[in-house]
């Protein structure tokens, strides 16, 4: 396998082996390598799949403008947009485009409704990522609770120095909606690989309340 190509952040990228995910724009990157191959450690918002990060030495990338030399050159925008989108290598229109509009005012302050990298890591196992995820159901809309989950989330000691109080009250829904939606994926994945009885062992070893009542559910649906 020849290296892919580099991308820098702002590049528009899609995953030709997974084109329900959509046109994507490449949120950081940094170098990485697997078994001799050099490539990069990218993490992308998808149009239906934010937040993802991709070892491009594994899965290789291809750029907008060779999505829009294919024949599949359409992609669906994300939930709630009701159109779709052709890709598009101008990273200043993708920032005009369905970003902007999903974000609304938070444009911004993506950072506070970002999951933890650990509860989507590629190199994890399903088991590890939903640890990671089912830790996280120690933050809430409690005072103490939501300003150590900002603290983590910013990287500030004092993450009201950059955000309002009604800012991080505002975000923490959205947050906890994907942190949600990311437990019932790992739920399903885990199922089908007949992880069942290790789905109820954590049921049964987590410590937040609201995090092993949504697991159960999970479990059940």
């Amino acid at each position: 396998m020849r290296n892919p190509p580099l991308f820098k952040v702002g590049d528009m990228v899609a995953h030709p082996r997974k084109p329900e995910w959509g046109a994507g724009v490449v949120r950081q990157a940094e170098p990485a390598s697997h078994e001799g191959v050099q490539g990069q450690r990218l993490r992308v918002d998808f149009a239906n799949n934010r937040g993802t990060t991709i070892n491009t030495a594994i899965a290789p990338l291809v750029s907008g403008d060779a999505m829009n030399n294919s024949r599949d050159n359409h992609f669906t925008s994300p939930k709630g947009l009701g159109q779709d989108m052709s890709m598009s290598t101008d990273a200043s229109k993708m920032g005009a485009g369905w970003l902007d509009q999903l974000e609304g005012s938070n444009g911004g302050k993506r950072e506070l409704w970002d999951l933890p990298h650990a509860c989507n890591d590629p190199f994890a196992s399903d088991a590890e990522q939903l640890d990671a995820t089912l830790d996280t159901f120690k933050y809430s809309t409690e005072p103490g609770p939501l300003f150590q989950w900002a603290v983590v989330q910013t990287g500030l000691d004092d993450p009201l120095s950059k955000h309002t109080r009604v800012e991080l009250e505002q975000a923490f829904p959205r947050y906890a909606r994907d942190r949600d939606n990311r437990l019932f994926e790992l739920v399903r994945q885990m199922k089908r690989n007949g992880e069942i009885d290790t789905l109820r062992k954590k049921a049964q070893q987590c410590k937040h309340r609201a995090g092993r009542q949504l697991l159960e559910k999970a479990i059940r649906a």
